[in-house]
């Protein structure tokens, strides 16, 4: 956890901080708002929105760690192995290096049992014991290192979610108990956006994001291997993801001046 809130500083200042010079491509948006009604809420309303497509991988950490039924054979932890996720969303920017967006996340992982004893044994592996399924809804703010519709800018976002778990029971070792898990956690993402034309880009990032453990609590579900040593109440997830981004607004490189003939 202390890495993880080393990273949001680290993040938030990429938000934050605007550099000061730039000579890459601009766009009609301005650097800075100087009246959030007319620079902002214009921005909103005018022709800078984009929809964007993406898919990738999903990671996690650990969501229990269990006694074997019999204790001599040590213990055992629940895993979910790499994954996969699919998503789109919109977005908008309203200055030439601040946006937002809103997007919606499948992702879809299958659940492993792994042995836990610190020795390489693998006495209690089990495969494939369910699927964990997620659905997620996010809202983030985006800050581009340079203009957004440059050829090639980093970018970091910050935003919050909100996560349904849903499990597929394939082994009578989990079970959903026809409990529907949510929780509401920060998110906050790093990337890189290339433009491929006028109105097409694509973005890659690593998206990490916290969350409420589907396995932990009242309405919860259910690991059946053994007791429970350690049940964490948060478990982070890490998303890889490409995404393929319309604008919907041209952008404009700005003109070199007229050069003035001297007599």
């Amino acid at each position: 956890m202390r890495k993880s809130r080393w990273m949001v500083f680290v993040l938030f200042g990429l938000v934050v901080v605007t550099p000061t010079t730039s000579k890459a491509q601009t766009d009609s948006t301005k650097a800075q708002a100087t009246d959030f009604v007319r620079d902002v809420l214009k921005g909103l309303l005018g022709p800078n929105w984009n929809v964007f497509a993406q898919g990738g991988l999903t990671t996690s950490q650990r969501y229990l760690l269990q006694q074997a039924v019999n204790p001599l054979q040590g213990q055992r932890a629940l895993r979910s192995g790499t994954g996969w996720q699919v998503g789109a969303g919109a977005g908008v920017d309203v200055l030439l290096r601040m946006g937002f967006r809103a997007s919606y996340t499948f992702n879809s992982s299958q659940l492993n049992y792994r042995t836990d004893n610190g020795t390489g044994s693998d006495a209690l592996n089990i495969d494939d014991v369910g699927r964990l399924k997620s659905n997620t809804v996010s809202l983030e703010v985006m800050r581009y290192m340079l203009p957004s519709r440059a050829a090639i800018t980093p970018y970091a976002t910050l935003g919050i979610q909100g996560t349904w778990w849903s499990l597929s029971e394939n082994s009578p070792l989990v079970a959903s108990n026809g409990a529907t898990p949510f929780s509401i956690s920060p998110l906050f993402a790093f990337g890189m956006q290339f433009k491929a034309a006028d109105h097409w880009s694509a973005r890659l990032e690593a998206n990490m994001m916290g969350g409420h453990n589907p396995f932990t609590g009242n309405k919860s579900f259910v690991s059946l291997a053994g007791p429970a040593i350690d049940e964490p109440t948060d478990v982070q997830h890490t998303d890889f993801r490409l995404a393929g981004v319309y604008h919907f607004g041209r952008s404009k490189t700005a003109n070199p001046p007229t050069p003035v003939a001297h007599k």
